[in-house]
C-alpha cells in the first residue's frame, strides 16, 4: 500500500465522518428542542409555575 493509496483512504474516511457527524449534529439539535417543549409545557401546562410567579410578584 503506497502513500497516495493511504492517503485518498484517509480522505474518503474524513469526508464520510464529516457526514455522519453532520447528521448527528442534527439529531442532536431536534432532541434539544423535544426536551426543551416537553420541559415548558411541564412547567407551564397546569399553570403552577405561573400562579406562584404572580403570587410573587403581586405582593
Amino acid at each position: 500500500m503506497s502513500e497516495d493509496d493511504v492517503a485518498q483512504k484517509l480522505a474518503v474516511h474524513e469526508a464520510i465522518c464529516a457526514e455522519r457527524w453532520k447528521q448527528a449534529e442534527a439529531r442532536l439539535k431536534r432532541i434539544e428542542l423535544v426536551l426543551l417543549a416537553i420541559v415548558v409545557l411541564l412547567l407551564f401546562g397546569e399553570g403552577t409555575v405561573v400562579e406562584v410567579v404572580k403570587r410573587l410578584v403581586v405582593k
